[in-house]
C-alpha cells in the first residue's frame, strides 16, 4: 500500500461510498463519471485491492472497502472541522444550510427566520421530512440535509441527538360551536364528529400517539395528512380535533378557534435535532444547531 495517498482521492471515496454509485457521487462532486472512476481506479492501484464491484445497476463496496471507510470517514470529519475552526465560521460569508422539518415545525419556524435579523448571508432552507426513518437517516448520510428536527428518539453511534423543545397536545373547535366552549369531557369527546391527524412516520393518529389512554372509536368526518386543511376545516365546520399546542395557539385567532384541555392523559411532544456525528464539532453546525434552539 502506498503510504503517499491523495487525500483527495480519499474524499471520492467516501462520496462514492455514501451513494454507491459512480454517477450520483460525480453530480454531487460536479465531477465527470469518467473523472470520477479515473481517481478510483488510481486510488485502488495506491490501495493494492479493489474496493468495489459491479452489483446489477449500481455498485457494491467490498470488505477491504468496508474496513477503509470506518476509519478514512472520521478522520476525513475531523480534518474538516479542524479546517473549519482555523478559518472560522462567519455569517459573513454566504452558506446554504438545510434543515428537514415536519409541517408542524415549519409553520413554528418560519416566521422565525424571517424576523431574524441576524443570519447575515447565510440561508436556512426548510425541506419536508422524510416518509420513513431509513430513508431520512440515508439522506443525512449522504450530506443532502445539515439536520433535521424529529419527534422519533433514532439511536445510533453514528448520529448526534439534542434535546429542542417540548409541546402538548390540545384539543380544538371552532369559536361559536353549538355545544362546545372553554371545557370538554369525555361523553361531549365521544360524541362529536372528528377531523383525524394521520402521523406519516408512526403511521397512527395524533390523539392516539400522544395519550396515555387508548382511545376508542371515534365518529371521523374526514382524515388528513397535513395540520393546515385540519385546522381549516374545524375553522368551518362543528368537528373537532387535536393539535399541537404551539400550533393552535399560533392560528387561533386568525382561524377563529377555541383551544380546550384534551379530557385524556396526554404525553409530551419531545422534538429533537438530528445530526450526523461527522458534523457534531463542526463550527457551522454548532451555529447552526445554536440558533434554531434559539427560537424555542
Amino acid at each position: 500500500m502506498d503510504s503517499n495517498i491523495d487525500l483527495n482521492l480519499l474524499k471520492v471515496f467516501v462520496v462514492v461510498y455514501r451513494h454507491k454509485s459512480i454517477t450520483l457521487a460525480a453530480e454531487e462532486m460536479g465531477l465527470t463519471q469518467p473523472g470520477v472512476s479515473g481517481l478510483l481506479k488510481r486510488l485502488q492501484q495506491q490501495v493494492g485491492s479493489q474496493l468495489f464491484i459491479r452489483s446489477g445497476r449500481g455498485i457494491t463496496p467490498t470488505q477491504h472497502a468496508k474496513e477503509l471507510i470506518r476509519h478514512v470517514e472520521p478522520a476525513l470529519a475531523q480534518i474538516n472541522n479542524a479546517l473549519e475552526g482555523l478559518e472560522g465560521f462567519s455569517i459573513q460569508y454566504p452558506r446554504k444550510f438545510v434543515i428537514y422539518a415536519s409541517e408542524p415545525v415549519m409553520l413554528m419556524l418560519l416566521p422565525k427566520l424571517e424576523a431574524d435579523c441576524n443570519l447575515g448571508n447565510i440561508t436556512i432552507e426548510l425541506q419536508p421530512t422524510h416518509s420513513n426513518q431509513e430513508a431520512l437517516i440515508q439522506a443525512l448520510n449522504q450530506h443532502q440535509a445539515d439536520l433535521a428536527i424529529e419527534l422519533s428518539n433514532y439511536s445510533a453511534r453514528s448520529f448526534f441527538i439534542e434535546e429542542l423543545f417540548e409541546d402538548k397536545i390540545r384539543l380544538i373547535a371552532r369559536k361559536g360551536h353549538p355545544r362546545i366552549e372553554d371545557t370538554i369531557t369525555r361523553k361531549q369527546f365521544y360524541a362529536e364528529k372528528h377531523i383525524t391527524l394521520k402521523l406519516r412516520r408512526e403511521d397512527s393518529h395524533m390523539a392516539d400517539y400522544f395519550t396515555e389512554e387508548s382511545i376508542s372509536e371515534r365518529k371521523v368526518a374526514a382524515e388528513c395528512t397535513s395540520l393546515v386543511s385540519l385546522m381549516s376545516m374545524v375553522a368551518t365546520s362543528d368537528c373537532i380535533a387535536m393539535v399541537t399546542e404551539s400550533i393552535a395557539t399560533a392560528f387561533a385567532d386568525k382561524l377563529n378557534i377555541q383551544m380546550l384541555d384534551c379530557p385524556f392523559t396526554s404525553k409530551p411532544v419531545k422534538y429533537r435535532l438530528l445530526t450526523h456525528n461527522r458534523e457534531r464539532r463542526s463550527a457551522a453546525n454548532m451555529w447552526l444547531r445554536e440558533k434554531i434552539k434559539s427560537y424555542f
